[in-house]
């Protein structure tokens, strides 16, 4: 057990080490990343929001960054992507942030296939193929953007669930903890600085092509994750309200229930109120 701990550090010190220590990508900053090392090549001057997001991320405490990665986080189109991927170690340490999302009973109901650069035109001539299936008429634009869909991204995974039918987990349980992982896997490649997307779409119930790739019965294939350096900013997320998520139970509605009322007429109070109000 030593030697297996001593290894693990030993492999996120690695990881440190050969990505730099990279930071999130700075919102408006075009794909460059907060900082940079000395005796790295200059860098094109950075507007002012993305000085300003640097600035503030360099005096954040590691709560505070851990928050900003979630809260910053935002698909990045394949289109918006470019070399290079996430090296090996880099990947080892995306995944190990997908085995601590919360999974109850430990089942881990998920995987992922990674499809290697030499092996992509096979995947594109698959993908290709199940467009024809679909749509027979495809004009050789879409079959182009079926292929690009395979050749396009730096790094590319297959995300696949797999429910363990003999559990006493129910399966709602293992694809909440599926995509629990999931989520993981996405805000682990922000904080090492890359973009990524989660694409699906009806190439994934197609059965040909979910046994083409390795998926096995009782899996089911839940999209293609992306992943890369960011080239060129995505569009600003739509905001949206704590409110538009949240309730308050009024448990002394109920018909019998005792309970008292507050003294100010339970004037309730919504998430982002306190915010405001802090």
């Amino acid at each position: 057990m030593a030697h297996r701990a001593h290894a693990g550090r030993r492999r996120l010190r690695a990881v440190d080490h050969r990505a730099g220590r990279r930071e999130p990508v700075v919102p408006g900053g075009a794909g460059r990343r907060a900082g940079h090392r000395r005796g790295a090549a200059p860098q094109r001057r950075m507007d002012r929001p993305a000085r300003a997001m640097t600035a503030m991320w360099r005096h954040m405490t590691g709560a505070e960054r851990i928050l900003e990665v979630l809260l910053t986080r935002r698909s990045v189109s394949p289109r918006r992507l470019q070399s290079p991927g996430p090296n090996p170690d880099e990947l080892d340490a995306i995944l190990q942030a997908g085995l601590r999302a919360p999974d109850h009973g430990g089942l881990h109901p998920w995987r992922v296939i990674e499809f290697r650069p030499q092996n992509r035109e096979a995947l594109a001539w698959c993908f290709e193929q199940e467009k024809l299936r679909r749509d027979p008429l495809a004009s050789p634009t879409d079959l182009r953007r079926a292929r690009e869909h395979a050749t396009r991204p730096p790094l590319l995974l297959g995300f696949v669930v797999s429910p363990r039918e003999r559990s006493k987990i129910p399966a709602r349980e293992q694809w909440l903890g599926a995509g629990a992982a999931l989520g993981n896997l996405l805000a682990a490649a922000h904080q090492l600085g890359y973009g990524a997307i989660v694409l699906s779409g009806e190439r994934c119930f197609d059965e040909t092509l979910v046994r083409q790739v390795g998926v096995q019965p009782g899996e089911y294939l839940a999209g293609f994750i992306s992943m890369g350096t960011i080239r060129e900013a995505p569009p600003q997320a739509r905001e949206t309200l704590s409110q538009d998520v949240w309730s308050c139970w009024q448990g002394d509605l109920l018909p019998g229930a005792a309970g008292e009322a507050s003294a100010d007429g339970d004037q309730s109070i919504r998430p982002s109120e306190r915010v405001r109000g802090s």
